[in-house]
C-alpha cells in the first residue's frame, strides 16, 4: 500500500485506453459465445466475428503503445523501473501516470 504522503499519477488515456479493450475483449467473447451456442448460424456470423476481433486488436495495440506515446506514461514507468532496480518497488504499483497527481 502506498504511503499516504506520496503523490499517485494517473493518466485519463491510459485507463480510457484500457477500458476500451476491456470492452472490445467483451464484445469478441460474447460475440464468439453467441456463435457457439446458436443453433443455426446466421449469414455472416463469422464476418461479425473477425470484425469483433479486429476492434479488439486495435485498442489493444493502442493500449500496448500508449505508454511508448505519452511523455508522462514514460516518466511514470522508467520510475517504476528505477524502484524496481533498488528494490523499493511495491507490488501493485502501477506503471503509468498521469498529468493530474493526485494525493492518495
Amino acid at each position: 500500500m502506498r504511503n499516504a504522503q506520496e503523490p499517485q499519477l494517473v493518466c485519463a488515456e491510459y485507463h480510457a485506453l484500457l477500458k476500451n479493450s476491456q470492452v472490445a475483449l467483451t464484445n469478441w467473447n460474447n460475440g464468439m459465445v453467441e456463435l457457439h451456442t446458436s443453433v443455426r448460424r446466421r449469414r455472416g456470423a463469422n464476418n461479425e466475428l473477425r470484425n469483433l476481433q479486429a476492434n479488439f486488436a486495435k485498442a489493444w495495440a493502442l493500449f500496448q503503445h500508449h505508454e511508448n506515446d505519452c511523455e508522462v506514461c514514460r516518466i511514470a514507468s522508467n520510475m517504476d523501473m528505477e524502484k524496481s532496480d533498488s528494490g523499493l518497488a511495491r507490488a501493485g504499483s502501477a506503471s503509468c501516470a498521469t498529468a493530474s497527481i493526485l494525493p492518495r
